[in-house]
């Protein structure tokens, strides 16, 4: 503690000295002293016992301020107090400064020195803190924002120098992943204005099948254009992490952190079948032998009615177009031309022209000559006539 001695005389003009009995308690210890002073002045009396006063030293008798300066009554035994002012170094908003004050709490320590507190500023320590030794002490004097948040605006007042701080003392404080604007590391705007986003995520695991893929394994122990399941096909599975923004409860973003396959696919295996069952069916025309039976669209045609600028005559095998003439795409004539059919209706025909077929279907088309043009356009089985090819198109295109 730094100050000016002070002793009290009293001057020329004092009256004749009278011993004075004091008992003095020196605060905040409050140890009694016991002493006579031949000086009745109250800061000379303090003197002889080797108290020597600063500014804002107090001396109080009953609890009332006394000057150091007042007369003591001669009525012994008087008791006096003696508090120490002690040093309060004061930060106050950036700028410091030091106090002394005798006062029992820092706070009567600044409200003495014209130091008043809003109930929202922060005063750290509190205004409670004895004052019982030199402190230091940090005062945020309280700011009034508006705040406006999901649509609607509060008004808050709290101490702080940043926007983050002000919030939290307001018991606002932003949380998790909220934010503000102006961002709360900035300090307070001019205007006032602060808008607060609250912000939430989810992460949820979403599950997508993967597709197996399928192959075709010849199966000699199934009949001809018959399938059988080799290996069942399984999906895989893959796992995405996906993460969704929510700020004031509408969603601004999704996106996937990461993905992985949780089980991998397994390819089915169907097997085509290559055996060859050689049956007999009665017709019309009598009893057929056939080793494949397959259900096809059928159409007609005749020299001059295969849909073209012309009549035409001839077939692509050199044949003559009449009945027994069938014909079918470019890719079955190459497979099976000179082949003969049974076709229910039309009679027996040979593979023996081409044509533009159907898309999507098993096609033929049954020649006719301009004279018995029979018109056709419908489904119907028709059967492969023995004898067995060598070369059997296993899976017809």
């Amino acid at each position: 503690m730094t100050g000016l001695i002070c002793i009290y005389l009293s001057g020329i003009l004092t009256p004749p000295a009278v011993s004075v009995h004091i008992t003095l308690y020196v605060e905040p210890a409050g140890v009694p002293l016991d002493f006579t002073s031949p000086d009745p002045i109250a800061g000379n009396a303090m003197t002889k016992v080797g108290i020597k006063l600063f500014p804002g030293d107090r001396i109080t008798q009953n609890g009332i301020d006394i000057d150091p300066n007042q007369r003591l009554s001669s009525k012994s035994p008087l008791i006096l107090q003696f508090n120490q002012a002690q040093a309060v170094t004061l930060d106050e908003d950036g700028k410091t400064r030091t106090l002394y004050s005798s006062a029992a709490t820092l706070g009567k320590a600044l409200w003495e020195s014209g130091i008043l507190l809003d109930a929202a500023d922060s005063l750290i320590p509190g205004p409670e803190t004895r004052l019982d030794r030199p402190l230091q002490a940090k005062l945020v004097r309280a700011v009034t924002l508006q705040v406006t948040s999901g649509g609607q605006t509060v008004t808050i007042r709290a101490a702080g120098t940043t926007i983050g701080q002000v919030l939290a003392n307001a018991g606002m404080p932003l949380e998790g992943l909220d934010y503000s604007s102006p961002a709360e590391d900035q300090p307070i705007p001019a205007d006032r204005q602060v808008r607060v986003v609250h912000v939430r995520e989810e992460v949820n695991l979403v599950q997508t099948a993967i597709p197996y893929t399928t192959k075709y394994v010849a199966d000699p122990n199934t009949e001809l254009d018959h399938s059988s399941v080799v290996t069942a096909g399984q999906y895989g599975i893959q796992v995405s992490r996906v993460r969704t923004r929510y700020e004031d409860g509408q969603q601004v973003s999704q996106k996937t952190d990461s993905s992985w396959v949780a089980k991998e696919p397994v390819d089915e295996e169907l097997g085509y079948g290559t055996k060859v069952v050689v049956r007999s069916l009665s017709t019309p025309n009598g009893t057929i032998q056939y080793w494949r039976a397959i259900t096809v669209y059928a159409t007609s045609y005749s020299p001059c009615r295969s849909a073209a600028s012309r009549c035409y005559y001839g077939t692509s095998s050199g044949m003559k177009v009449q009945q027994g003439v069938i014909g079918v795409t470019r890719v079955w004539y190459n497979l099976m031309e000179g082949q003969q059919l049974y076709v229910p209706g039309y009679g027996v025909g040979t593979i023996a022209d081409t044509g533009g077929g159907i898309s999507g279907e098993y096609w033929i088309d049954l020649a006719y000559s301009d004279d018995d043009y029979v018109e056709w356009g419908q489904n119907v089985t028709v059967y492969f006539l023995t004898p067995v090819p060598s070369n059997i198109t296993y899976i017809l295109p």
